[in-house]
């Protein structure tokens, strides 16, 4: 009877004991799983922000990309609007490449300012500072420089005279080129000074245009540099 109770007692230990370990293995496993799903969820979020991160990246390498494409064409647009631009001019430039920078002024001033631009020929007269503006009188008053006098080979064709300034503006002198026909005959030697002068102090400051092509070409040449 005593040894039936210890055998009894036996078993129940040996069960309390398997029992126990269960819970212990089933605890370490459920601790195990614990970490692992801790693990997973740390690593996940910071997984995604790398993603994140490689995404926004990828977006703003491609958006510069773009951009660098963008100003890329634009600047060869703008190239080729200035080489556009600048094509024309330097074939009007050469047009007139064989040809003196002191005949190209004469006709661009006659083309500008020149009364009839149907003449025949376009004489060039240079006229020294100091010579006098009418030379039939000893009272006129004289040129203060150097100046250049443009006319046709007709009276009615007009005339120009004018100092360069080397800057593409002349000074105008609005003097006559009959002067006979401007004076009234009972004008003293003192009257004869003041009138000559007015025309030195009434000078135009006149910017001449640029211009270019044929009509240039044209009075080019009929010019009559006699002196």
């Amino acid at each position: 009877m005593r040894s039936r109770n210890l055998l009894w007692i036996g078993l129940c230990l040996l069960l309390l004991a398997a029992c126990g370990n269960n819970e212990d293995t089933v605890a370490a496993k459920h601790n195990t799983n614990d970490e692992i799903d801790q693990q997973i969820q740390e690593k996940l979020p910071i997984d995604w922000v790398i993603e994140e991160d490689e995404e926004e990246t990828i977006e703003a390498e491609k958006k510069a990309k773009s951009a660098s494409i963008t100003t890329e064409m634009e600047e060869n647009t703008a190239s080729d609007t200035e080489e556009d631009d600048t094509t024309p001019e330097n074939e009007k430039t050469d047009s007139l490449a064989s040809y003196t920078n002191e005949e190209i002024e004469y006709a661009r001033i006659w083309l500008q300012l020149g009364p009839d631009h149907e003449i025949d020929e376009l004489n060039v007269r240079h006229i020294a500072e100091g010579e006098p503006l009418n030379p039939n009188w000893e009272s006129s008053a004289t040129y203060p420089e150097d100046v250049i006098q443009l006319t046709g080979s007709r009276l009615v064709d007009g005339s120009i005279t004018y100092s360069g300034n080397g800057d593409g503006t002349i000074n105008r002198y609005y003097v006559p080129l009959r002067w006979e026909t401007n004076i009234p005959n009972d004008f003293s030697e003192e009257d004869i000074k003041i009138f000559t002068e007015s025309f030195i102090t009434t000078t135009k400051l006149i910017t001449i245009d640029p211009a270019e092509g044929q009509e240039v070409i044209s009075l080019i040449e009929k010019i009559n540099n006699g002196s």
